[in-house]
This record gives structure tokens, C-alpha cells and sequence, in this order.
């Protein structure tokens, strides 16, 4: 696997561990992971945003948090 594509498997496992404590804070939001670290948007737009501006040289693992009446698998 190479460093870009390891990368993106580990923010999506991140994001996958984290949704929860996501929810609970930022439900209805969208949030943008990169490095493990989250910037949150009330959009898609501003969440990538928000992480192109802290890491330019990355694309972020992008996902919408469900809200908290969303049932989540």
C-alpha cells in the first residue's frame, strides 16, 4: 500500500471508531479527517475547506455525521 493510501485506511478506521463521540457533539455536520484529526463543516465545501487549509498537501477522508436520532451499524 502506498504512504496517501495508508494514510486514508487509517483516517477511515479513525473515523470509524470516533463516529460516535462525533455524533454527539457535531450531529447533522460534516466532518473531514486527515491524520486522524477532525475539522468539521456545516458542509462538505467548508469542512474540506478547513482541512486543505491545515494539511494543503493531503486529501481528507470525508463523511457526513449522522444525527442522533440515526441509527448507526
Amino acid at each position: 500500500m502506498v504512504p496517501e493510501q495508508k494514510r486514508k485506511h487509517q483516517d477511515f478506521e479513525w473515523l470509524g471508531k470516533n463516529m460516535h463521540k462525533l455524533q454527539q457533539k457535531h450531529a447533522g455536520k460534516v466532518v473531514a479527517v486527515v491524520n486522524k484529526h477532525a475539522s468539521i463543516g456545516k458542509n462538505a465545501i467548508e469542512a474540506y475547506k478547513i482541512s486543505r487549509k491545515q494539511y494543503p498537501d493531503n486529501e481528507p477522508v470525508m463523511s457526513a455525521i449522522p444525527t442522533k436520532d440515526a441509527l448507526l451499524l
